[in-house]
């Protein structure tokens, strides 16, 4: 894109995916057991909010809640400016043609207020134990959305690549230390996938610390975090989606995505984005059968619809009939 480092493509490439990561805690069985987690992939944003401040209350030195805050308002804002829908995901320059995210100054604030308090709060117990899994984890999830943050508020597109690094880095240290933890290799998997699909002279530049990469291996290791982990069985779901989209594996796409659309009913984004995934197939009868039902939805204003605009509707439909006429 003219105007833009050669590398900004780069970032967006390592950052999309993690849009969707989620701020999970170890352990956890289901994250849709909490209300507010519910609520969070669910779109609700203000009432997940809500929830996580209450959470933080009742767990104040907690590094986890304070992410999951942090995390929920940079998402609000980033769902109110259109950049969760499916040609965000999926586009490698989307991203880099839009202008910086809006947050207002107690957005902003509070965004950065929660990260900062994340950080304190695990290495203060690292420095009790610096192999203490929980904390490890819990910053590099701190780091992961500070990347997001310099990425789509501040455009500091080196920044955010620092900061993805770092977090892959604590998340490596975690697994090393406890294997089982499935969930700490969702960012490890995406960044293997990103790293392994760079030009060797990428993989040569120094901020990438030696780090080869391995798309396979990524795409392996997410796949291994939505069929065994448990706080980020949806993160890697989402994520494995999208990447499989982009490589134009449209039916593992649609594999992996569908029972996804069961479980957060109320995210019509998914929903959108199915429809799509079926138009590249190319099975267009499927795809408007899902689209059709998405606009029952929005019509019957059904839980979680009530967002939904007709402008959206109207764009995804007219993708799906313009990829329908041009095979």
């Amino acid at each position: 894109m003219p105007g833009l480092p050669k590398w900004a493509a780069l970032v967006s490439l390592a950052l999309i995916p993690l849009l969707f990561a989620g701020a999970g805690q170890l352990p956890a069985e289901n994250v849709l057991d909490d209300p507010a987690f519910d609520h969070f992939y669910n779109l609700e944003y203000d009432q997940a909010l809500t929830g996580f401040v209450a959470n933080a209350a009742k767990a104040p030195q907690s590094a986890d809640v304070q992410n999951h805050i942090a995390q929920t308002v940079l998402y609000r804002a980033m769902f109110r400016g259109g950049m969760l829908e499916s040609q965000m995901l999926t586009s490698e320059n989307s991203f880099l043609k839009m202008p910086k995210l809006q947050m207002s100054l107690a957005d902003r604030q509070q965004f950065e207020d929660a990260v900062q308090r994340a950080v304190e709060l695990a290495q203060s117990r690292l420095a009790n134990n610096p192999n203490d899994p929980a904390a490890l984890y819990a910053l590099g999830v701190s780091y992961g959305l500070r990347g997001n943050y310099d990425f789509a508020v501040r455009k500091a597109y080196l920044d955010a690549l620092h900061d993805i690094g770092c977090a892959r880095k604590f998340h490596n240290c975690v697994t090393r230390i406890d294997p089982a933890l499935v969930d700490a290799r969702l960012i490890q998997g995406v960044y293997d996938y990103v790293v392994g699909n760079l030009s060797m002279g990428w993989k040569m530049l120094g901020f990438m610390g030696g780090f080869q990469g391995n798309r396979a291996r990524g795409i392996a290791m997410l796949n291994r975090v939505a069929g065994q982990g448990t706080s980020n069985r949806i993160d890697a779901t989402i994520i494995l989606a999208a990447i499989y989209r982009r490589e134009h594996r449209f039916t593992d796409a649609i594999c992996v995505l569908k029972p996804l659309v069961e479980l957060v009913p109320r995210n019509y984004l998914l929903r959108l984005e199915l429809a799509e995934m079926y138009a590249d197939v190319p099975d267009h009868d499927a795809a408007l059968d899902v689209l059709d039902r998405v606009e029952q939805l929005r019509r019957a204003q059904a839980p979680g619809y009530g967002t939904l605009s007709t402008e959206l509707l109207r764009r995804v439909r007219e993708r799906i009939v313009v990829n329908s006429a041009s095979l």
